[in-house]
Formats: C-alpha cells, structure tokens, sequence
C-alpha cells in the first residue's frame, strides 16, 4: 500500500507528499504535526519546516508517477480519507492530547508591499512565530487563518477553527472589526480567551493601542516579542488546568 498526503497550509495553499510507507506517513508526518503542527519536507528548492493547518492522508494499491501526466487528485479519486486512523496512533504514540489554539491576530501589510508595509507584514509574522513556538511547548498547534481565502470561505473556516480550539489567544492591536467579531465568537462559545495588545500601535509606531470600551478584560500589554511570550507564559501557566485539562503541569 502507497500513501499519499494532501497538507493544507494558510492561505489555502495545497502540497502534496506522495508514495511513502505506512510508517514513513505516521513517524515523518503526522506525529510531528500532531504534535506542533509542523511539517518538514523537501517542498521547492530545500527542505524546510511548514505550518501545516489540515492534513488528509489516502492510500492506493500503486504508486503515484507525476510524469503519468495523471493529477494526484484523480488517481487518488474516491479513496477514503484515512488521517483520523493515524492520528489516534500518533496520539497515542505522544501519549498526551494536542490542543490546538486560535489565533485572533490582525492580518496586515504585505511581505512585497513598500517598506511601511513589509515592516508591518514582518512585525505581526514574528509576533506569530512567538506565540507558535511557546504554544509547541505545551503539546498545542497555533492556528491562524490567512487572508487569502475568499470572503465566504474565510468566515467558514474562522468558525469551524473556533469551535475546535481548546482557547483562543486574541491580538487587540490595531482595533481590527475581524478580530472582535472572532473574539465575540469564541466568547459566545464559552472559550477561554487570552488578550493580548502591544503597547503602540504597529502601524503608527509610537501612537497608544486602544482597546473598545466593551472589552473589559484583563489585556496583558507587551512591548516586544520576548515580553508578549513571557506574559502569555505567566497566563498559560497560571490557567493550565482550565486550558489543558487533559495534560500534565509543565
């Protein structure tokens, strides 16, 4: 049996891992995305480390040839998606639950825009990378949802990702409507939420972040990366049993 793998990455972008064993699949793939929602695998030029939001896993009787000219969607055709086989055996194999965590976070600038906008884009993608790496520590995946879906697709998706996390940790930074309407739709599901806001605003530095008068909530401010991990430590830490009920202290 050849299985094949269809990773889903923010911003809807598809990649494909194809013709591995049944143990490849499991130890190389879905254990570490299980575990972080990481994936290492040689997608382009090198091998580097993705986020991976989604992964669907099916198997064939023969292995796929790309130069068939056939697309790996239509060989696969009506295969049964077979992802939450192995992600029982890879939990099992962690031996712990992995809670995965929304990530309310304004979504700004651009990565080639001018270099106002890529300092932006740069700033809140570091700010995420932050929260990602203290969230691994925890056995947690941090999900954020894209700009690049389509309207429809977007507000689908943000509510789907909502109701599967185990808390929310939510960016106030900038006042973003989205983010307060993602953050309404947690509470209103009775998730635990973490705010989070820096001091001053990203995109005019030096100008106080303001927070909506509705919000009254206790916003833990940060002036910098290291800062905004050390304080959504503290609140991990001091809220463990009600976030990870199912793990052990960290």
């Amino acid at each position: 049996m050849y299985y094949h793998a269809i990773a889903t990455r923010p911003g809807g972008r598809r990649k494909s891992i194809v013709n591995k064993t049944e143990d490849q699949m499991l130890t190389e793939y879905v254990i570490p995305f299980e575990k972080n929602g990481i994936i290492k695998e040689r997608w382009g030029a090198g091998t580097q480390s993705y986020q991976v939001l989604e992964l669907r896993i099916f198997g064939t009787l023969n292995s796929w040839d790309k130069k068939s000219g056939v697309q790996l969607e239509t060989f696969i055709g009506k295969a049964k998606n077979r992802y939450s086989q192995f992600a029982k055996r890879a939990q099992d194999a962690l031996g712990a639950t992995i809670h995965r965590v929304f990530i309310v976070m304004p979504i700004q600038g651009e990565s080639f825009g001018t270099q106002d906008e890529q300092r932006i884009w740069k700033e809140f993608d570091s700010r995420f990378a932050a929260i990602e790496k203290l969230l691994g520590k925890y056995d947690a995946v941090a999900i954020r949802i894209d700009k690049e879906h389509t309207l429809d697709e977007l507000v689908k998706r943000i509510k789907e990702e909502i109701e599967k996390s185990s808390f929310v940790i939510a960016d106030l930074t900038e006042e973003r409507p989205s983010c307060y309407f993602e953050a309404g739709y947690a509470e209103a599901l009775r998730k635990p939420i973490i705010f989070v806001a820096s001091k001053d605003s990203v995109v005019n530095p030096k100008t106080p972040t303001k927070i909506h008068f509705d919000i009254h909530r206790n916003i833990n401010f940060f002036t910098n990366n290291k800062e905004l991990a050390l304080k959504l430590k503290g609140a991990l830490d001091k809220n463990h049993m009600r976030l990870f009920p199912k793990t052990t202290g960290k």
